[in-house]
């Protein structure tokens, strides 16, 4: 039996009032409930849309013809729109809001996705991966942004909950690849599972601009009241009062909106540096394995589209497992030591890898790959994007957690770009070894600089408030 929540009245004067009560109040209500879902299945349609992508190259480059090359430019192309959204739509969001960007973002998904899916050419294929590509730079580090400003304090390792949620969505996905490959559709099963991707985003911005309040942190700074008060009272069947009629900030500040330029000055530019570099790096090293394994799958599970299919599902169940594992690492060690020591993992992982990739028995052949997608997923795959989406107040949030969306594109282009190109030069071991520096790079990076989330408010900090008894008297 649900347990019943009464409505309660609550004066609000500040901007710090409004944190307090975010911050404060637990996660007790089934909208709240609700719209920390639909956050997250932004995130969720990502991966899945990557994943049926994925699981769908090989009927769609013999379909269409294509290369080696012509696959990687499709993904090449994809991150570089990637990147081009994410310079431009933080500002949107921190001028405009969370929900709006997330839901166009959605409908532009669902255009691209269909697009592919009756794609007859190589060039339409290319512009509309673009598209696409371009929906997942405007949605990713939004929604991050949106999730960290309305969890409250003592819940905000579930922010690392998103890398599960991106492991789960990615087998949810192979598994339809698996429905569909029962029917017998032939070449086309890439098509039909674009389809499906297209129905997925346009069910999740339906029920996005339905029931998705925006972010109370930011209309309260935006002096929204009307607003501030629905979202409360949707978040937390809170009636909030305001005895002057309005929202006024601790400290005096401009109206104008805060410049990119902000992101790398004072207390902000350790932050900037460490949530960038490490999310670059993990993107990065990701490239050390995810090229080989294909061919592990394979080897292990067979050639067949479905065996092969299901062996990318056995290997994503460890992502699950590290992404559900990162949650307790980062109570325990915090959001940088876990991607500190996780980096490590990662980087012995590669190392056995690269030096035995022709030589590893099975069984090793299956646990090392695994346990690198356990470590990745469990540390630095997790604290990427929640570095950012923690690093900032709420007039910064958007564009910080944008940027960090560029550097994992940067990372993306430079794998896709370096990796083949390697490999075909000096071999996939010498290659697979080389990369052994991307991690040590990463738990060097999270050494030197000691900053840490979870002992950080940011939105306290920008009121000019550093003492949480003092904020919780505002």
């Amino acid at each position: 039996m649900t347990k019943s929540i009464t409505t309660r009245s609550v004066e609000l004067r500040t901007v710090t009032d409004v944190d307090n009560v975010v911050d404060t109040e637990d996660i007790r209500t089934r909208r709240h409930k609700t719209m920390l879902v639909l956050g997250l299945a932004g995130i969720a349609f990502e991966a899945y849309f990557l994943a049926v992508l994925s699981g769908g190259t090989a009927p769609m480059q013999e379909q269409l013809h294509l290369d080696g090359n012509g696959v990687g430019l499709v993904s090449a192309f994809g991150y570089i729109a990637t990147l081009v959204t994410a310079a431009t739509c933080g500002l949107l969001a921190d001028r405009f809001g969370r929900v709006r960007l997330m839901v166009i973002a959605k409908l532009i998904a669902v255009v691209a996705a269909l697009l592919m899916a009756a794609a007859p050419s190589f060039a339409v294929l290319v512009i509309a991966r673009c598209i696409a590509g371009a929906a997942y730079g405007v949605d990713l580090g939004v929604a991050m942004a949106y999730l960290s400003e309305n969890l409250p304090k003592k819940r905000r390792t579930l922010l690392n909950f998103w890398q599960a949620q991106w492991y789960i969505s990615t087998v949810f996905a192979l598994v339809i690849m698996l429905v569909l490959y029962q029917f017998d559709v032939g070449l086309n099963i890439w098509r039909w599972g674009l389809v499906t991707a297209a129905i997925l985003a346009f069910g999740v911005a339906v029920a996005q601009w339905t029931l998705m309040p925006d972010s109370p942190r930011w209309l309260a700074r935006r002096g929204d009241v009307d607003g501030v008060e629905d979202a409360l009272s949707a978040m937390y069947r809170i009636d909030a009062v305001f005895p002057t009629g309005e929202i006024r900030s601790v400290v005096e500040s401009p109206t104008d909106t805060p410049k990119w330029s902000a992101l790398f000055e004072g207390r902000y530019l350790p932050r900037t540096i460490l949530a960038n570099l490490v999310t670059m790096l993990q993107g990065l090293q990701y490239y050390a394995v995810a090229y080989y394994l294909p061919v592990i799958a394979l080897s292990l599970f067979g050639d067949d589209f479905g065996e092969a299919t299901f062996g990318s599902i056995v290997f994503n169940l460890f992502g699950i497992v590290g992404g559900l594992a990162s949650i307790w690492f980062a109570a325990k060690l915090g959001v940088t030591g876990a991607a500190r020591y996780g980096f490590l993992a990662v980087a012995v992982m590669i190392f056995i890898l690269g030096v035995g990739v022709d030589s590893l028995p099975t069984v090793l052949a299956f646990i090392v790959p695994a346990a690198f997608i356990f470590f990745h997923s469990g540390g630095p795959g997790a604290s990427e994007l929640t570095m950012a989406a923690m690093a900032y107040p709420s007039d910064l949030r958007g564009r910080g957690s944008q940027l960090a969306s560029i550097s994992q594109s940067i990372g993306g282009i430079v794998g896709l770009y370096l990796f083949p190109r390697l490999m075909d030069a000096i071999g996939l071991g010498t290659t697979i070894t080389i990369f052994v520096v991307v991690p040590l790079l990463g738990a060097l990076v999270s050494t030197v600089i000691r900053w840490e989330p979870m002992n950080t408010d940011a939105d306290a900090e920008a009121e000019g408030v550093t003492d949480p008894a003092e904020r919780a008297t505002r």
